[in-house]
């Protein structure tokens, strides 16, 4: 060997040497990123934290739950959240249901169910639901929903939605609590149909009952849904799911606005999270938990087969060998003045094929 090749190779090991260690520490974030869990379905999720565990509960009979000690591992499914349908319902077949802390230290559950007496047998009304515990089975207010339109065959609701023209004669979807800084409790929701419309009523001081009249707040020709209203940087903002949740362009949007009630019809919006951006199919439903760090719980479809998001051509509605469901995944959110950025998104386990 020559010595200038020797010093060349010389200077490769030592190079390499430097640069190994780095490399074995870097932060490989994999794209698209992992859900918390592969198997079991839990879309339109709600999350929270008690002290000790993660609780999620989303879309199910009765509907899904899951726990875990830690965020990205460790997710096992639990019993429904509702220990019984209300009295007042037709089925137990809840939507997109909305967990939050009590003024008194114990738990509410806001979730959509269908009801007698609308037009279709999906239309819904909005219930409350109480619980001691997290560990504990939710048990419905049975003697009336809280939010629900006029025609419904029900106990009359303490919020009875009000008609607005040029809206379908539907139920309301999508519950999501927002306490203001001031300490006062709302509850928002989306009208069932197209054009879509989101609604805001202030609540008791204990959560369980309208304390007035729901009103609009905005109205758009297509499908937006899933509020979710988050105060950051001395302003309101509103995170909303566009477009058809069983497609992989359903994303999550957002609106800001000085005013919790004005503003939001004419308020830019921009896209937070969709396709393009995160590589999940469907990245919507998203859930907000504010802290440090800032996260933001959404769902995705993944399909069989696949070993990740199902590809940008999948429709759950033709998808009669059920081999897409919706899972959860986590990201981490900036706030800047410009508004919510996504800074990145966390790694949940590694797909292993179920068990024969």
């Amino acid at each position: 060997m020559s010595h200038a090749r020797g010093v060349l190779l010389g200077l490769a090991v030592l190079v390499v040497s430097l640069l190994a260690p780095a490399a074995a520490t870097a932060d490989v974030v994999a794209f698209p990123p992992r859900p918390l869990f592969w198997e079991q379905p839990l879309a339109d999720p709600s999350v929270v934290h008690d002290g000790t565990r993660w609780f999620a509960a989303g879309t199910g009979w009765r509907g899904g739950t899951a726990t875990s000690a830690q965020e990205y591992a460790g997710w096992v499914p639990g019993a429904p959240l509702l220990d019984a349908r209300p009295e007042w319902a037709r089925n137990g077949d809840v939507w997109a249901p909305e967990v939050v802390r009590a003024p008194d230290g114990t738990w509410l559950a806001y979730y959509s169910i269908p009801v007698p007496g609308l037009p279709r047998a999906d239309d819904r009304c909005i219930g409350v639901a109480t619980s001691p515990d997290l560990t504990i089975p939710f048990t419905p207010l049975h003697t009336e929903p809280l939010a629900c339109p006029p025609e419904a065959t029900t106990t009359p609701a303490s919020d009875v939605v009000r008609r607005e023209r040029g809206l379908p004669q539907r139920g309301v979807i999508d519950p999501s609590s927002y306490v203001a800084p001031d300490g006062r409790r709302f509850l928002l929701y989306r009208t069932q149909g197209t054009p879509s419309s989101i609604r805001m009523v202030r609540l008791t001081a204990s959560g369980l009952r309208a304390a007035g009249p729901s009103r609009e707040l905005l109205r758009d020709p297509g499908v937006l849904e899933n509020p979710e209203m988050v105060d950051a940087r001395g302003q309101h903002h509103l995170l909303l799911s566009r477009g058809d949740f069983g497609r992989c362009g359903y994303r999550t949007v957002w609106r800001r606005s000085d005013s919790i009630r004005r503003g939001w019809q004419s308020a830019p919006e921009t896209t937070l999270l969709d396709r393009t951006s995160t590589g999940i199919c469907g990245p919507g439903g998203a859930d907000y938990v504010p802290g440090t760090p800032h996260r933001l719980f959404v769902h995705g479809w993944v399909c069989d087969g696949a070993n990740g998001p199902c590809e940008s051509s999948y429709s759950s509605h033709d998808d009669v060998g059920l081999r897409g469901r919706r899972v959860l995944y986590l990201a981490r959110l900036r706030w800047t003045k410009d508004g919510p950025v996504l800074a990145r998104f966390g790694q949940g386990p590694a797909w292993t094929p179920p068990a024969a």
